[in-house]
């Protein structure tokens, strides 16, 4: 009776030990794989009272990996990679798909494991138990135990029971590593296509660039002809240099557009207005919709904010547009319509739809066209749709297609609606009020007290440009075609910033960061660059750089960074000289007197000074008097601060 009831706890104690385990490892991808089955290894020595249990991998069948390990208080966790101990004999074993029991080691092994033998003296291996694991016939993972110090059978139940969590974790594993290169997979084919919709739209891309450079390019020539008249007056120059910068935000617009999709990495997800996307991706279709005699029509309402990866969003959006393009082709130039909309739909969601007027989609067909491979257009991949309804519901989405009973078809995209973010606009205001009051400022101090400013980039126009801004805001400013011509010419006096290319021909912008580090220089440096590489971007943040702008820069944001570079450096400034104080008041203190400062930063009593230094307490009292003339404090507290200011440690010599 006993016997039944001990046999029943431990089914009982097994049964949950597995619930424990699908629960630890359902639903998880190759990110968390690791963590969740380390749990489940410790729910697995728990159970059995093992010391160490580790789950690892034959990688090409020649060598284990260490996946993931677990250990007692009496046992260290495997390190992770590659099993380090070369053991023939055991490995053999696994190898032929064996399991390797031994209750009492190294008694239990053959002749021939020798190696092995050896180990268990070593590591002081009593018991062990290694599972072989496989998917389909090949052995592809272990489920090793062991116990120390004592030895332990291993009885045939127990084994059933542990080639159960074995295949467990051998399928989790399988399953995770299906998932991560299924996600992998994805991202490729969403960047082809997206690479693929660009290159299918070079003519719309060139006519976006070409509109705003045109119109540049007149304006500043009629503000030439304006400025050659001997009427000229400011209010005829001040609209068009007013449109020479609205059309440069467009083309810089349209690069950072393309450069995003284009770009293999999503960043991170971002709440946005779901037209501000749409608009985008408009942008980059209008020449296509004119050059095919398509008509487009919107309807956007306001306020339809989603949080979402934006740029496989405008990729959707960019799908379906081209894919409504393509359907109105057979119609006469008159009926090639194609409407966009985005409202709200119900209090959760927003709903975006592009309606077009061409052939339509059969019934039979509604539920297919979104399968990969599926087209209707000769030539055409058929991943398109797919890739949308992949976007879509990764965004917690749903996509459906519609029949319009005037003819046509209607592809409606519902995401989920997230509360609108507070609006910065006060504080984007805020800022470049701030950068134009500098600019005031600066224009009224008096000469030679300015901050110097160094401008260090290889593209004249760009330093014609920056100069006359940052002249223009009231910092003297000096212009440098490289970084060589730099280091062979510095500037004069005391350089507060320095704006830095970061791609040059010859010496880089990070490299000469980097010398001019090394040299001590104490110039706040300022990144510009024309690729906006977020790694470079860090990387630059890491070495010291104030701030990394993207070109073109924008006259506010550009004064904004100068401003702040130039606090900075006042303040690292201000720093150095009440240092230098300080420092100055330190060398005065003698030998003994500094002696007794170190003693009272650290908390002690003249009594107990004195018996450190083996000195009358009255000579103490006398040095500590003289330490806070000369160091020019009144109390401890601003003695304390005083010293720390200075570099001060209390793990110092005596000596000053």
């Amino acid at each position: 009776m006993l016997d039944t009831q001990v046999t029943l706890m431990e089914r009982i104690a097994f049964e949950r030990l597995l619930v424990n385990l699908s629960a630890r490892l359902s639903d998880i991808g190759e990110a968390d794989f690791v963590v969740r089955t380390e749990r489940a290894l410790f729910d697995v020595i728990a159970y059995l009272g093992c010391d160490r249990c580790t789950f690892s991998e034959f990688v090409g069948g020649d060598y284990l990996t260490v996946l993931c390990s677990a250990g007692s208080s009496e046992a260290a966790a495997l390190q992770r990679g590659r099993f380090r101990f070369p053991l023939p004999w055991f490995f053999d074993e696994l190898r032929s798909g064996r399991i390797v029991a031994m209750a009492k080691l190294p008694g239990d092994l053959p002749p021939e494991a020798v190696e092995e033998a050896e180990h268990c003296r070593r590591i002081g291996l009593r018991s062990h138990l290694s599972i072989p694991v496989r998917i389909g016939r090949r052995v592809t993972g272990v489920l090793s135990l062991g116990v120390l110090h004592v030895g332990r059978g291993w009885p045939s139940e127990t084994i059933d029971r542990l080639k159960i969590v074995g295949d467990l974790l051998g399928g989790s594993v399988a399953l995770a590593r299906v998932e991560e290169e299924a996600r992998q997979m994805r991202q490729r084919l969403w960047h082809a296509d997206r690479v693929q919709r660009i290159n299918a739209l070079t003519a719309a891309i060139a006519h976006e660039f070409n509109q705003p450079l045109t119109a540049i390019l007149s304006n500043a020539q009629a503000g030439l002809h304006f400025l050659a008249r001997e009427d000229a007056k400011p209010e005829m120059i001040i609209p068009i240099l007013e449109s020479v910068v609205r059309e440069s935000k467009r083309a810089a617009e349209t690069v950072r557009g393309i450069r995003a999709l284009m770009r293999r990495d999503d960043s991170q997800r971002e709440a946005f207005d779901l037209a501000v996307a749409l608009n985008q991706a408009k942008r980059l279709v209008k020449s296509e919709f004119a050059g095919n005699g398509v008509r487009m029509e919107t309807n956007f309402d306001s306020g339809c904010w989603v949080s979402a990866y934006k740029v496989q969003i405008e990729q959707m959006a960019l799908n379906l547009m081209l894919n409504a393009v393509a359907a109105v082709q057979d119609k006469p130039t008159a009926q090639r319509v194609v409407s966009l909309g985005i409202a709200m739909s119900g209090a959760k969601h927003v709903r975006l739809s592009v309606r077009d007027t061409g052939r339509g989609i059969a019934p039979v067909d509604l539920e297919s066209i979104f399968e990969p491979f599926w087209t209707m257009r000769p030539g055409g991949m058929g991943l398109g749709l797919a890739i949308c309804r992949s976007i879509v519901e990764g965004h917690g989405g749903r996509i459906w297609a519609e029949s319009n009973a005037q003819g046509g078809a209607t592809f409606s995209v519902e995401l989920p609606l997230v509360p609108a973010p507070l609006d910065q606009s006060a504080a984007a205001h805020a800022e470049i009020a701030h950068a134009g009051v500098m600019s005031r400022e600066g224009m009224n101090r008096p000469a030679g007290t300015e901050p110097l400013v160094c401008i260090v980039d290889d593209e004249p126009a760009v330093r014609v440009g920056l100069k006359r801004l940052l002249e223009g805001a009231g910092w003297p400013t000096i212009v440098y075609a490289s970084a060589e011509d730099f280091l062979a010419n510095p500037p004069p006096g005391d350089v507060a910033c320095i704006l830095l290319d970061m791609q040059m021909p010859g010496l880089s912008g990070p490299e000469l960061h980097r010398r001019l580090i090394d040299r001590g220089c104490m110039a706040s440096f300022v990144f510009i660059t024309g690729r906006g590489d977020v790694l470079t971007g860090v990387a630059a943040m890491k070495r010291g750089a104030a701030d990394v702008l993207e070109k073109p820069v924008d006259s506010e944001v550009l004064l904004a960074a100068v401003r702040r570079a130039l606090n900075s450096h006042a303040h690292a400034r201000r720093d150095a000289v009440v240092q230098e104080a300080l420092n100055q008041r330190i060398a005065r203190l003698s030998p003994r007197e500094y002696e007794v400062m170190l003693h009272v930063l650290r908390g002690r009593l003249n009594k107990q000074i004195a018996g450190d230094l083996r000195i009358v307490e009255q000579t103490v009292k006398q040095h500590r008097s003289r330490v806070m003339e000369k160091m020019g404090v009144r109390s401890l507290a601003e003695l304390v601060r005083a010293c720390e200011a200075a570099g001060v440690k209390l793990d110092s010599s005596p000596a000053p």
